[in-house]
């Protein structure tokens, strides 16, 4: 068997045997109670006898409730935590040194009575016992743990106990206790306070249980009850005891007795009793009874009615009644002070409470706007990438296509062809492969640019030279005039990646525009930052697109009107990059190599509105510009002027 096993078989075998000693406790105390009151009821054995089984018994059981009170003390877990154990065994150890006290006093009064050292009258020796026990039996109640609750809560159920128990004594003072108290005449005052204090100290401890039981949450109601069952039947015994007393009618055996034995033996039982910590989910904690905030103001408004009633009958009131009313006047505004405090308290609870759930609100919406975004830009991401997969299988469709009928065409001639046609077929296969090769080579360039391994590979280059060159391998750009406007410069560039921005500048122009549309091609120095313009006389770029233009995949509308990319590098059957077959869905990445090969060189691009109509793409390549090497030959020097201003039909 394993560990958890065995700890779990021997904590069942204790529950066990804690419930064996509950119920063989419960018949014990029934049979004992039923047994004290018989005896007391027809004095078995006689009067000497019954006082004497009367003495030993309300001794021995405070002390047996002690005991047990001590016992539930160092009994294990409860099931809350540490701080809920160490505040339910605070509560027991304080039962139980209020149960021993009492005892102790009994024993002390029974010893005095039989050896006759003390002579009668109050208080006795044995008072000392009994009226420690009061205060140390509320304290109990009231460290008693049931749901979470603060200290000033505490403190007002005390300050309610008080309450009730000193607006209990002013009307009793008034109608029962004083008048038998002024009839005896020889009672002195610390005697009448001695007297007073066993019920007084009953009900204050009645009211903390009462209050406390109001606020449980959980098992430990049931023991909380008998405990609460228990101070009443001391508080019943303390009153009649009082009221005997002072009139002179108590004797030892009397049936008041049993409200003391009944009140431990409950004491007892709910110290046996096994009881797991467990909270009722359905209670609130904080929450208290109409009947349970209105009771001290019940009774102070009753004591108060007490007060105008002896006013306005006697005329004044005697000194006990009027230490009590400023006793209870000083209780009232401590109270008052207390619910304030914890209305303030309350009140910054709630307020933080607020607080948190607008900025908890505040969150959500956060998170529900940034879901909503990453939504919408997974509808375009799966948008482009449809787009992406129309265009490049239509793209590379083309080229495998002329491909495979090239290769078709010579297998079945078996290469029996005239020579000429032989030729236009080879260099038809070549310009196709060159143009499937070029495409494949713009997506991993894409590629190696959005993942940051592409690097730019500098050198001095012809800036007009390179517009010229480009101008010459684009194909089928006739119908579209084209002016250039360059100054003679020099820059330190990436020159095949700066063609290409020319080049896919270029095509893109030419998708867009009808043919005819005049097209300006520019190359300006700001400094040592190189700008380079295509610029065009077309419809423009819509507005909704500008911001979007340069990002990959994404198409607008052709010259048709229908779908088209608004970048593409689609090349014709000479091999040169040609617009020809451009008209229709392409892949939409050649503005967007425009930008990365832009940023490559720590620039940008960006697309304004031509003054006069139409579309002006710029790109700027930053801290470029050199001045013109000495011996570097002077390409097109001879029939172009420093700054060439010519046109390409």
């Amino acid at each position: 068997m394993t560990t958890d096993s065995l700890d779990s078989s021997s904590h069942r075998a204790g529950a066990m045997s804690e419930r064996r000693v509950f119920r063989l406790a419960l018949l014990s105390a029934a049979g004992l109670l039923v047994l004290f009151v018989t005896c007391l009821s027809y004095e078995l054995g006689g009067t000497a006898v019954t006082r004497r089984f009367d003495d030993v018994i309300t001794a021995v059981v405070p002390m047996a409730a002690g005991w047990a009170c001590f016992r539930a003390a160092r009994r294990g877990q409860y099931g809350f935590g540490r701080a809920w154990t160490i505040a339910l065994r605070r509560a027991w150890w304080l039962l139980g040194a209020a149960a021993v006290l009492w005892g102790i006093g009994r024993m002390i009064g029974t010893w005095d009575e039989l050896v006759r050292i003390h002579t009668g009258g109050s208080p006795s020796p044995f008072d000392i016992g009994f009226l420690l026990a009061a205060p140390l039996a509320a304290a109990g109640v009231l460290a008693f743990p049931t749901a979470p609750i603060r200290a000033l809560a505490q403190l007002r159920t005390l300050i309610d106990g008080l309450i009730i128990a000193g607006s209990l004594l002013f009307v009793s003072w008034a109608y029962v206790l004083g008048p038998i108290y002024r009839a005896g005449g020889s009672h002195t005052s610390w005697s009448v306070v001695v007297g007073l204090a066993y019920p007084a100290g009953d009900i204050v401890t009645g009211a903390i249980a009462l209050s406390v039981l109001a606020r449980t949450r959980g098992r430990s109601v049931v023991q909380l009850s008998m405990i609460t069952l228990a101070v009443f039947c001391l508080a019943v015994a303390d009153s009649s005891f009082a009221y005997m007393n002072q009139k002179h009618s108590y004797q030892i055996g009397s049936l008041s007795d049993v409200g003391w034995l009944a009140g431990y033996l409950l004491l007892l039982l709910a110290a046996l009793r096994p009881s797991a910590a467990e909270l009722l989910r359905d209670d609130e904690d904080g929450s208290h009874s109409w009947a349970q905030l209105s009771a001290p103001y019940a009774l102070l408004f009753a004591a108060a009615i007490t007060a105008v009633v002896v006013q306005l009958t006697r005329g004044g009131f005697e000194a006990f009644l009027v230490y009590d009313g400023i006793f209870l006047s000083v209780l009232a505004a401590g109270r008052q002070v207390v619910m304030l405090i914890e209305n303030q308290q309350l009140y910054r609870r709630l307020k933080a409470t607020v607080a948190d759930l607008y900025e908890h609100e505040a969150k959500l919406e956060h998170e529900l706007r940034r879901e909503v975004k990453a939504t919408d830009r997974l509808r375009a991401t799966d948008a482009m990438k449809d787009t992406f997969l129309r265009a490049v299988s239509h793209d590379l469709r083309n080229p495998l296509t002329a491909i495979l009928g090239v290769a078709v065409t010579l297998e079945r001639t078996k290469l029996n062809l005239p020579r000429e046609q032989a030729l236009d077929l080879i260099r038809m296969l070549v310009e196709k492969t060159q143009r499937l090769d070029r495409m494949l080579s713009d997506l991993l360039d894409l590629n190696r640019l959005e993942e940051g391994i592409l690097e730019p590979n500098r050198s001095l280059t012809d800036v007009t030279a390179l517009i010229s060159r480009v101008l010459a391998e684009v194909d089928h750009l006739g119908g579209w005039p084209i002016t250039v406007q360059a100054e003679p410069v020099w820059a330190a560039i990436d020159g095949p990646k700066v063609e290409r921005i020319l080049e896919n500048l270029l095509i893109n122009t030419a998708r867009h525009t009808s043919p005819g549309t005049s097209v300006w091609v520019r190359a300006m120095t700001r400094g040592h930052d190189l700008e380079l313009v295509v610029e065009d006389a077309g419809p423009g770029v819509p507005k909704e697109l500008a911001g979007t233009i340069f990002e990959p995949f994404r198409q607008g509308q052709g010259r048709g009107g229908g779908l088209a990319p608004i970048r593409g590098s689609a090349h014709g059957d000479s091999g040169k990059p040609s617009i020809k077959e451009g008209k229709g869905l392409g892949v939409g990445i050649g503005l967007s190599l425009v930008a990365r090969f832009a940023q490559l060189h720590g620039g940008r691009a960006w697309v304004t509105d031509r003054w006069g109509g139409g579309a002006s793409f710029h790109v700027l390549l930053p801290s470029c510009v050199r001045p013109a090497p000495r011996l570097a030959p002077q390409q097109g020097s001879a029939d172009r002027p420093a700054r060439v201003l010519g046109s390409v039909d």
